[in-house]
């Protein structure tokens, strides 16, 4: 038995080392005899599947699926909102990102999202335990469930110091993750995941150094530390399968915030094997909290803290996450 929606699929043929693209053949036709009413598109270039996305969901698409890895998806998910105007849901005062109106306006508010996990890490699919291959997904898509989460939004300085926001549905971080997304998006990721995101993870380590920062949780908690990491996270992996917010719910109304202090070198290289396996979380120098609303600034301004959003590094702190619940229909 199954739900017929109308399916427009987008696919990065370059994710996942170009498999999506060598193995589309297969993935089409499986496709096809399962979902009667189908279209897709490939992207062609950073930000292209939002555009897709909008555009089918304007025409009259009820699902809109993306293949490929987190960074497509990512994409996909902000394409089911109207752009944000970044001045109006956010402002840049006194060194901080402030949040004004953050709500979000859905193109279509009963359309669903579908995910063929195909990239590098992989992350957002562990959340939802999608860890079949592709005939196993497209069971999924054609099935009768779906499950309504949250999703964040991220108001943030990009590298030319310009206001921007956008959305996200896993994981979005500050601090050594911004480095080794930078090192992993411009590198050879035929190696797999996990693989891709540890030389990534080694060659940020060579040249970080922890940067002092301060966080408002909720306007009601302030933290000022030398961080190593700072992860909001609305799903609970990433860095290719690190298990970094266990417990985080993609459907609570909150984030679970994650704060790697001042580690030093020796105590990177002791606690990286645990952040696998959740035991990260018993390091002194880790918290963990829960706030629908995080605001972090470097405290010298000459530093720069890079971000991660969902694989992608699109700029640097100050910013504010704020979670929206329930935003999106996910197939599950």
């Amino acid at each position: 038995m199954s739900v017929n929606y109308r399916t427009f699929v987008i696919a990065n043929p370059t994710a996942g080392a170009g498999s999506v693209g060598d193995d589309w053949q297969l993935i089409e036709r499986l496709l096809r005899a399962n979902l009667p009413e189908l279209d897709f598109a490939f992207t062609e270039g950073p930000g292209h599947a939002t555009l897709l996305a909008r555009e089918a969901l304007r025409n009259g698409w009820e699902m809109i699926v993306s293949v490929g890895g987190d960074g497509t998806l990512n994409e996909v998910v902000n394409g089911f909102f109207e752009l944000p105007e970044a001045a109006e849901h956010f402002e840049h005062r006194q060194g901080w990102i402030q949040c004004r109106d953050a709500k979000p306006q859905p193109i279509n508010p009963d359309a669903v999202l579908g995910l063929m996990p195909m990239g590098t890490g992989g992350d957002f699919r562990r959340s939802l335990g999608f860890m079949g291959g592709i005939a196993e997904t497209v069971e999924h898509l054609r099935g009768l469930h779906t499950r309504t989460v949250d999703v964040g939004q991220l108001g943030y300085l990009d590298h030319r110091n310009q206001l921007c926001a956008r959305y996200y549905i896993n994981i979005a971080s500050a601090g050594m993750s911004g480095l080794i997304d930078r090192y992993v998006n411009n590198s050879w990721k035929g190696w797999g995941g996990t693989t891709s995101f540890i030389l990534g993870t080694l060659r940020a380590f060579v040249s970080w150094k922890n940067q002092d920062v301060e966080i408002r949780l909720d306007d009601t908690t302030e933290i000022r530390d030398e961080i190593t990491n700072l992860v909001c996270a609305n799903g609970q992996y990433f860095g290719g399968g690190m298990w970094i917010a266990p417990g985080a719910e993609l459907d609570d109304g909150a984030l679970q915030v994650v704060i790697i202090g001042n580690l030093s070198k020796p105590e990177m290289v002791k606690i990286l094997p645990r952040f696998y396996g959740g035991r990260h979380l018993e390091a002194r120098k880790v918290s963990r909290h829960r706030a629908k609303q995080v605001s972090a600034r470097a405290t010298d301004k000459k530093d720069i803290v890079l971000l991660d959003v969902d694989g992608e590094q699109p700029g640097k702190l100050p910013a504010t996450w704020v979670v929206h619940p329930g935003a999106i229909r996910i197939k599950i």
